[in-house]
């Protein structure tokens, strides 16, 4: 039997859902809802031991785009170990073996840490860029009409490269748009289009408890004070907290949005990088 790195095929997303289960706190329904829209588009980077999969990465195509520049890239996901096999170096093994490929294709890698503290594992494979989004919480303002509507993931995708061209971001293609919508649906979120002041933009945003959750939006900070209390309303919050770009504002502390690797970029906008 040979224990050793490889692609993850079908037959092998129960094991994949066993180390989701023992690595993460979502839920059954979430992680199987995850393989059964996503498997067929995405590529799974496993360590197989003992005859089955007990390390994974999951990784979704991006590219990195600037005003002179295009990069393709790849965003890691559910980086994790089954519990019972975790000390063996099996991680570090599969890490290498993407960062060691994506250097040999040109390709950036990024992934969004779990914790200040996981930063530090990251390191020595090369994660040693950070791009960061600015949270911002705010009060509702004066309740104002707004016209709102479902907006499909292509009006979307157009309407986001549209909006972020002018800084280096990370551009995703629809089906990844797709699936944030309707990941977006699994926490009672909306992904709408507003109209306001003659122009349109785009918002996705769920709520968690009394907030409203908005994580990505080409609404300014200043537009988003004066919608805050239509916003709210249309989602039933009391109140609202925004990741914006991090050139958006600067009355606000910066968290990390993701680790890079193997990119020369630095400040890039990431987001839509799943909740």
């Amino acid at each position: 039997m040979n224990d050793g790195i490889r692609l993850a095929v079908k037959r092998d997303i129960p094991a994949l859902c066993k180390i989701w289960r023992d690595c993460f706190s979502d839920s059954e329904e979430y992680i199987r809802t995850f393989y059964s829209e996503n498997f067929e588009r995405i590529k799974v980077v496993i360590y197989e031991a003992d005859g089955k999969p007990v390390s994974m990465v999951n990784i979704f195509s991006a590219c990195v785009v600037t005003e002179k520049s295009q990069q393709n890239a790849e965003y890691l996901y559910a980086v994790g170990t089954l519990k019972a096999y975790r000390g063996n170096g099996f991680m570090s093994a599969v890490l290498r073996h993407i960062v060691t490929r994506a250097k040999e294709s040109e390709k950036a890698l990024f992934l969004k840490p779990s914790s200040l503290e996981i930063t530090e594992f990251y390191k020595p494979f090369g994660f040693i860029g950070r791009t960061y989004l600015c949270p911002v919480s705010l009060t509702p303002a004066e309740i104002i009409d707004i016209d709102v509507c479902d907006i499909s993931c292509v009006e979307y995708n157009r309407m986001r490269d549209a909006a972020f061209k002018n800084m280096p971001y990370v551009r995703w293609d629809n089906g990844h748009i797709r699936w944030c919508i309707e990941e977006n649906k699994l926490f009672s979120g909306k992904t709408v289009k507003i109209e306001f002041e003659s122009k349109c933009y785009f918002l996705l945003g769920y709520p968690e408890g009394n907030t409203l959750i908005i994580n990505e939006t080409d609404l300014s900070l200043s537009q988003l004070k004066q919608l805050s209390g239509a916003l709210c309303r249309l989602f039933g919050t009391e109140n609202l907290k925004a990741y914006m770009p991090y050139n958006a504002c600067n009355e606000c502390d910066k968290t990390i949005s993701s680790l890079l690797c193997n990119t020369s970029e630095r400040n890039i906008y990431v987001n839509l990088i799943m909740m």
